[in-house]
């Protein structure tokens, strides 16, 4: 059996990162059927008569002969240099007997193991499993160092949440290859995974020293300074993103879930609305953008995130009582007391809302109801509104010794109870 003919070539470049690009990108575009870096590698020359030194990274490529002139042509669009050196020479033909003789076995042939890893790479990305771990598996019996099997390995235990395992085939690849840009950026959404936000960071800094215009990985790394508190860092990262593209949608909403919570709500505004402007199916942010508007008395506005959200969850409760609010603000209680009374099925011993609820029954005249929900609330226990709710309410009625008895009970424990010394006087002026 004969083998293919195969040629040896290399080249050098000025970093490792350039190295790698066009290592990473021949065996990508099947230019090569492996590639390997050296270095850094100490080199002399000469220039303007003149000895001088540099360090250089090489880049061995071994390739079907067939191809000689397709890859020297791909080289010379996409090498740093403007005439990179270019050095070959074939591999002799052998046939598979003295091959063997040498130690080759044709199961570690590099075209396997390549065609081997990439089609675990096609399984995993169809989220078929075990069929991927299979292939990889078979792939890293064959050539158990093989950063990109390993990797594969560490990508497909990361999807299936075996985090521990996924960190070991990340951290054998980084033990070979300290600047594997995969395995960084495995191991810093490992930690995501785990919710781990300051293990990740060091794994995601690293890898943007190699790929510092990965826009995902920005995003996620300010999203882990947020975790920690690091608010500074993670504005400068989200502005970094967004430097990067204007409608990254991940960006935006995590900028402006930055803003929200150190309650610049109008930075936070603008970026949620410019979120939403590219997708309008997010809970939180469209719950978060009604708050704020409702904070702004723009009720109208609030409504209008509050139902879209709960269009998408009929029953969130954070946007039920928002809409409450907002309906409340603009004077429809009955429509505000039908959202509140969807939280208080799900949460009956909720004391504020039965008071709310009670307080705009009272508005509407609906006095016997609203005696009831003030009632449940204090069944829970000591409620300060529910009580100053009966107490007014019995007021209006000119029921003054009922008035007195509840706005007694707030006064006992809070004797310097604004609102219940207000009230008192009230009821005294209407005994008069």
């Amino acid at each position: 059996m004969i083998i293919d003919e195969i040629k040896i070539g290399w080249t050098t470049t000025a970093s490792y990162a350039e190295a790698e690009t066009l290592a990473r990108q021949a065996v990508k575009e099947g230019l090569a059927v492996m590639t390997q870096i050296e270095g850094a590698l100490l080199t002399f020359y000469m220039e303007n008569d003149e000895l001088r030194d540099s360090d250089r990274y090489r880049v061995v490529f071994q390739f079907p002969a067939s191809r000689t002139a397709e890859l020297e042509s791909w080289l010379q669009e996409n090498h740093p240099f403007n005439s990179p050196d270019w050095l070959t020479f074939t591999v002799n033909h052998k046939s598979s007997e003295d091959l063997n003789k040498s130690g080759w076995n044709e199961d570690s042939d590099p075209s396997k193991i390549i065609e081997l890893s990439r089609h675990g790479a096609e399984l995993l990305k169809k989220h078929q499993y075990v069929e991927a771990e299979k292939v990889f598996l078979e792939a890293l019996d064959k050539d158990p160092e093989n950063p990109y099997i390993l990797v594969g390995l560490g990508d497909l235990c990361r999807e299936t949440r075996s985090f521990s395992k996924s960190l070991s085939y990340y951290q054998k690849t980084l033990d070979k290859d300290p600047a594997n840009t995969f395995a960084l950026r495995g191991i810093g959404d490992v930690y995501r995974g785990l919710n781990k936000p300051a293990k990740s960071i060091p794994y995601w800094l690293q890898y943007l020293q190699h790929k510092g215009d990965d826009i995902h990985v920005i995003t996620r790394l300010a999203d882990s300074y947020v975790k920690n508190g690091s608010f500074d860092k993670a504005e400068q990262l989200y502005r970094q993103a967004l430097a990067l593209n204007g409608n990254d949608k991940y960006a935006l909403r995590g900028i402006g879930s930055l803003f929200y919570k150190k309650g610049k709500l109008e930075e936070a505004l603008t970026y949620f609305e410019k979120f939403l402007a590219l997708d309008d199916r997010y809970i939180a942010v469209l719950t978060m953008t009604g708050n704020i508007c409702r904070r702004r008395k723009e009720y109208e506005r609030a409504a209008h995130y509050y139902n879209k959200c709960l269009k998408l969850e009929p029953n969130n409760s954070f946007a039920l009582y928002g809409m409450g609010d907002a309906q409340r603000g603009m004077h429809n209680y009955q429509e505000a007391i039908n959202s509140w009374e969807k939280i208080i099925a799900k949460e009956p011993r909720n004391q504020s809302l039965l008071s709310r609820v009670g307080d705009a029954l009272v508005l509407l005249g609906k006095f016997d109801e609203a005696i009831d929900h003030y009632e449940r609330s204090l069944a829970v226990g000591f409620e300060t509104f529910a009580l100053l709710g009966l107490s007014r309410l019995y007021r209006a009625q000119h029921n003054f010794s009922e008035a007195e008895r509840y706005c007694r009970k707030i006064l006992e424990r809070y004797p310097n109870d604004n609102r219940g010394m207000e009230e008192m006087e009230k009821i005294r002026q209407g005994q008069e």
